[in-house]
């Protein structure tokens, strides 16, 4: 399997494990949009840029993403990487204490006991420990109709909406609403509609056996243009991808009913 990536996605918890294996595969600037991204390099590195630093990670440590914070990953070397991605929903409704549990429970259903050490299970909830406090006092004044706009984009990205119009929606002109949308949001609006797409068409795929008919359903107007997009943001091709992972609809062992907070 190309760089031996391995994706687990658990419907229910919302918690999505990607496991890279000797990977060489980089990735360009992009921001998570829903999801609190907890990471662990297992072997070799990465330079990790974000907007607030550049900082290369080797073996053994550790580093958070929040939401919506634009990053980029270069490749120095062939390296082994283990990250989890938690819906932000997740965090703000249910107990920390729940969710290491189950992130817990997750890791030893689903790597080798070779893959992964105890103590390096014990870094990663570490992390995520200190990572939760800093999600929840990180909410800052948002643009109103810019944030409005960015909603939709993340629910139905296939929109066919080009920047002119996005602009027109928030009565803005065409250049300050790129400047303010780039503001809010770490990304141009196109470069933040193509990865929406893009995220759309990976839960899709587990759905259909055609690649054409994810290309359309998530606005693409052919498949090369997909496959090609695909590629860059993903690091693999959509039958690759689809091959390398799955998708858990239900597991009794992670308990997530009746877990909000008081």
């Amino acid at each position: 399997m190309a760089n031996n990536i391995h994706y687990l996605y658990n419907a229910q918890t919302g918690i999505e494990m990607i496991f890279c294996k000797h990977s060489t595969i980089s990735y360009p600037l992009h921001n998570h949009v829903s999801v609190l991204t907890i990471g662990i390099i297992l072997d070799g590195s990465v330079l990790l840029n974000t907007n607030q630093e550049t900082k290369i990670y080797t073996q053994n440590e550790t580093f958070a993403i929040l939401p919506y914070v634009p990053h980029s990953i270069l490749a120095n070397n062939s390296y082994t990487l283990l990250s989890l991605c938690i819906d932000k929903s997740l965090i703000n409704n249910v107990d920390i204490m729940v969710i290491q549990n189950n992130i817990a429970l997750l890791l030893a259903q689903a790597l080798n006991i070779e893959e992964i050490k105890p103590y390096q299970i014990l870094l990663i909830l570490k992390r995520l420990n200190e990572s939760t406090d800093i999600f929840h006092c990180n909410f800052k004044k948002h643009i109103s109709h810019i944030d409005d706009l960015k909603k939709q984009l993340e629910l139905y990205p296939e929109r066919k909406l080009t920047v002119e119009e996005m602009a027109q929606n928030t009565f803005t002109s065409k250049y300050h609403f790129i400047r303010s949308f780039k503001t809010e949001v770490g990304l141009t609006p196109h470069q933040f509609q193509i990865q929406n797409r893009i995220r759309k068409a990976q839960r899709l795929l587990h759905k259909t056996d055609t690649i054409t008919e994810v290309a359309l359903t998530t606005g693409f107007c052919d498949q090369s243009h997909f496959i090609k997009q695909f590629k860059k943001y993903v690091g693999l091709s959509p039958y690759t991808y689809k091959s390398s992972s799955r998708i858990i609809q239900k597991d009794a062992s992670l308990p997530f009913h009746n877990t909000k907070k008081i």
